[in-house]
């Protein structure tokens, strides 16, 4: 009979094992430095988690949920001792997900590091992309993804959104659009509204601010320096006449985000 379960365990583990893929990629940054790269796949799940940590010591990672089309940057910002700062911050920016930028779940799984100690450079850089966040996600995070919930549910009450990305998704079956909505907290007016009537910053930006009690606009940036953004196809022989996939195209991305907080010194990176 224990022999039997053994058995049963093993056939479980070969056939659920390959529904996953973890990668560790050495990748060059901008500055010619070396850095780790974790990357996993979750077919059952259908997302894929790409995961580093920064020389400065700031913690980033990025979830992409393909099925609810969602894209999840989580960032964990140290405290500097020296600024008078303590602890760390966590920080969560969800966006729509641009599927067409990313390789899906069950094509990553299939990926095979041939040369582990390799170092990577990406082929293609994609730019900047901005985002400037208008609410506080709240609850809606989990109506949205339960796996980006999960994802970011060490950043509490600061998981941002902007309203753009919100006429884009649709709530997971069950989840009235009403219930929704209500569940997203925007900003206050004076950070939505980039002027006031006399023509002057509703809210300043943090880095120009002095007093610590203010409130501000705080920006932090994320560099990705490498991942799998795309599949490579081949011809066939003359005879075929068939393509077929023979590789990844890798790219480079960095995003800016923009956020309010109610006192400059919530903003651990506006130095």
């Amino acid at each position: 009979m224990e022999i039997l379960v053994l058995k049963c365990i093993l056939l479980l583990y070969i056939v659920v094992k390959p529904t996953n893929l973890q990668l560790l990629i050495n990748v060059k940054n901008q500055g010619g430095d070396v850095m780790q790269e974790n990357i996993t796949a979750n077919i059952s799940e259908d997302t894929v988690t790409l995961e580093f940590l920064r020389l400065d010591g700031v913690y980033v990672s990025q979830l992409v949920d393909f099925t609810n089309e969602v894209e999840a940057m989580k960032v964990v910002i140290p405290g500097e001792e020296e600024l008078g700062q303590s602890g760390h911050q966590v920080l969560c920016f969800l966006t729509h997900a641009a599927q067409a930028d990313f390789i899906a779940p069950d094509a990553m799984a299939k990926l095979r590091q041939k040369n582990p100690g390799t170092v990577r450079v990406a082929e293609e850089d994609k730019g900047w992309r901005q985002t400037t966040a208008t609410a506080w996600a709240g609850r809606a995070t989990g109506m949205l993804s339960p796996a980006a919930a999960r994802h970011c549910a060490s950043a509490r009450d600061r998981v941002y959104i902007r309203s753009a990305d919100l006429t884009r998704w649709t709530p997971r079956a069950g989840v009235e659009p009403s219930s929704f909505s209500s569940e997203v907290i925007p900003f206050p007016p004076q950070a939505l509204t980039s002027d006031t009537a006399e023509g002057s910053p509703a809210v300043s930006v943090c880095v120009a601010e002095t007093d610590t009690s203010k409130e501000c606009i705080c920006h932090l940036e994320v560099c990705v320096n490498w991942y799998p953004c795309g599949l490579k196809y081949c011809k066939g022989k003359p005879q075929g006449g068939l393509s077929y996939r023979c590789g990844i195209k890798t790219c480079h991305r960095c995003f800016r985000y923009h956020f309010y907080v109610r006192r400059r010194d919530t903003c651990l990176n506006y130095m």
